[in-house]
């Protein structure tokens, strides 16, 4: 009596988690060569816009600093990591503490908030730039 109600128990246990709803896979899709399918999962809610370093300014440098990141099921930038800078070292660091601070919300498509992996640049311009046609060249501004 006692091993048939505890096989019956078990039935039902196992029963019960076979019935249960599967999480949402935390692996991202690889939107990275087509930036704007993200528009399709994400929407940008807070952009916050990179502080143009005062050295760069005073020397009318422009450029950009393309980065590759996920975003995660809470619309955060996960790894931001630097693919392009343009010129090196000149906007890295105001770039990379931008981008951290930006937030995303699920469009209605997304409604089980699909990570994702994509690429934004950032791009600085000043007028007169010292570097202009390089940086329009580099950056494709």
């Amino acid at each position: 009596m006692k091993v048939s109600f505890l096989l019956i128990a078990g039935a039902l246990i196992l029963s019960a988690c076979s019935t249960t709803k599967q999480n949402v896979s935390n692996e991202h899709l690889d939107l990275i060569g087509n930036k704007y399918a993200v528009l399709d999962y994400w929407l940008a809610s807070k952009k916050v816009a990179p502080k143009y370093p005062q050295q760069a300014k005073t020397q009318k440098i422009s450029g950009c600093v393309e980065f590759s990141l996920i975003i995660d099921s809470d619309g955060k930038a996960i790894n931001p990591t630097i693919i392009k800078a343009f010129p090196e070292g000149v906007f890295d660091v105001q770039a990379t503490r931008a981008i951290k601070k930006w937030k995303w919300k699920p469009t209605e498509a997304n409604s089980n908030r699909q990570p994702v992996a994509t690429t934004i640049q950032h791009d600085f311009v000043v007028r007169n730039s010292s570097n202009g046609k390089d940086a329009f060249k580099n950056c494709k501004i």
